[in-house]
Parts: structure tokens; sequence; C-alpha cells
């Protein structure tokens, strides 16, 4: 997994099409993730967003890092790709 620097709508990682809602006709290609908020202690929101190859956002929300996942985050710059992606069983390419 890598960060696609092509994509410029928002940092992201490409991620194996997948439908967002059951509904969509189109299927969301890219995890895009943003820090919105970090005590840099313990505790980081980010927000996140399933999106197309035109940026196009299907389904987004906020989750929260904190305790040992925020230990393990580490300054790794793909761990909030992984710990998004985990949570909805995403694969990234």
């Amino acid at each position: 997994m890598t960060i696609d620097t092509n994509f410029t709508a928002m940092t992201a990682c490409q991620i194996q099409p997948v439908k967002a809602k059951f509904i969509d006709t189109t299927e969301s290609t890219y995890l895009g993730v943003r820090i919105i908020g970090d005590n840099l202690n313990n505790n980081c929101t980010l927000y996140w967003a399933l999106m197309d190859n035109a940026a196009i956002i299907y389904a987004q929300g906020n989750e929260s890092i904190s305790g040992a996942d925020y230990t393990n985050w580490d300054g790794d710059n793909l761990y909030p790709f992984t710990y998004i992606g985990t949570l909805f069983n995403l694969t990234f390419i």
C-alpha cells in the first residue's frame, strides 16, 4: 500500500473497488483520510472518505484512534489508512 500522490483531492490510497452502499452503481476506488484533531498524547480523530477516480465521495465519516491503537501509530503515515481499512474490511492495491 502506498499513498497515491497523483490523486490530489485529498491524501488517499487506492483500494480494491467496492460499493460504499448496496444501492451504489459506482464503486469506490480510493480511501481518503485526514487528521481533523490530535491531542498529540493519546487520541486522534480522523475524517475518512470512500471515493471514485473523480473524487466523488460515496461514504464518509469520522473515527477516533486512542489507547493502544494510538500508541501503535508511532508516526507511521500509512497507519491511519490501515486503521480505517481494517474497520471496513478494505483491500489496498
